[in-house]
């Protein structure tokens, strides 16, 4: 391996577990190695412009872009399949095997999830179980860490109403 190489690998190894999560809670198992892979690639072709190693508020750029490069692949992979977003989100519900599918397949914050705009629950999905910072909520979604802080606080107080809802249907 060249140094670049080296460096490249050493900077991009501790990532890929999360990206790794992020996709396969997205599609189904077997397209998760190719889009990681496709991902990886585009990350390698840009490597000389991708952001630095050092963040503020802790937060690793580099997370950022490999999970939004990710989201647009994804995005493609449902244009190839002819499928639609709200099509993956039945594929998770139906065949999930990530661990916070499978916890929370029979309860009611799964079903509030379900019931809320694609954006709120993307953007949900992305804080609490991507475990993304602000910061790179803000990268991934190409947009303000003041925006993204927003948007943030409006859809868990939607959850928060749609999980009172289904707690009065189920009485």
């Amino acid at each position: 391996m060249t140094p670049e190489q080296v460096e490249f690998s050493a900077r991009i190894r501790p990532l890929l577990k999360r990206l790794d999560g992020f996709v396969a809670a997205r599609v189904p198992n077997q397209y998760v190695d190719d889009i990681c892979s496709e991902t990886i690639a585009i990350a390698w072709t840009k490597r000389a412009s991708l952001p630095a190693a050092g963040a503020e508020f802790g937060a690793d750029p580099l997370l950022g872009f490999l999970v939004s490069t990710a989201r647009f692949q994804i995005k493609n992979l449902s244009r190839r399949l002819n499928t639609s977003t709200k099509h993956m989100w039945e594929l998770l519900q139906k065949n999930s095997a990530s661990a916070e599918d499978v916890a929370l397949r029979d309860t009611s914050l799964f079903e509030a999830l379900g019931r809320l705009r694609q954006a709120d629950r993307e953007l949900l999905i992305l804080a609490a179980w991507d475990e993304l910072t602000i910061n790179e909520i803000a990268e991934v979604l190409s947009t303000t860490r003041s925006n993204v802080s927003v948007r943030l606080s409006r859809a868990r107080k939607r959850l928060a109403v749609v999980l009172q809802e289904i707690e009065s249907e189920q009485r």
